[in-house]
């Protein structure tokens, strides 16, 4: 199937400001990402400044701004994760990861902090590559990311 270009996604919405978020949405909804290149040609075609627009796209998170990884790793920082051990899952996540990145050198990681995942009494929550895992402590990190890294 042959991607859309960003010309004719663009097409789809009128030239007003309040049209920019939803073409923004498209744009990483079939691209996965929203480049550099594509945010200043939004920011021309909504006749905002590149900063308007590239602070507008970066402040989602669900908006992206460089292709997916291969192994992308979210980890709830919000205050009742953090409160059930979140930042000592997410030092754990960074321990394993730098113990088993030399596995796969071609293989893009990366991990991010995530704001509320909407699952406060079963956190620490982490998401693997759209997996959510609940109530997850320092010592099953292993055995959760290990299974990624197994081929």
């Amino acid at each position: 199937m042959k991607l859309p270009t960003l010309q004719k996604i663009l097409l789809d919405f009128e030239p007003a400001r309040e049209n920019f978020l939803p073409a923004v949405k498209k744009i990483n909804q079939i691209f996965g990402y929203v480049s550099q290149k594509d945010i200043y040609r939004l920011a021309e075609y909504f006749s905002l400044s590149p900063a308007e627009a590239a602070s507008a796209v970066s402040f989602y998170d669900d908006i992206r701004i460089k292709p997916k990884s291969n192994l992308e790793i979210k980890v709830c920082m919000s205050t009742p994760c953090e409160l059930r051990g979140a930042s000592a899952v997410l030092k754990e996540v960074e321990n394993f990861l730098r113990a088993n990145s030399e596995r796969d050198k071609t293989a893009r990681l990366e991990i991010m902090t995530r704001s509320c995942q909407g699952r406060c009494q079963r956190g620490p929550v982490i998401i693997v590559n759209d997996n959510i895992y609940d109530e997850v402590k320092p010592h099953t990190v292993d055995d959760i990311l290990a299974s990624y890294f197994e081929k």
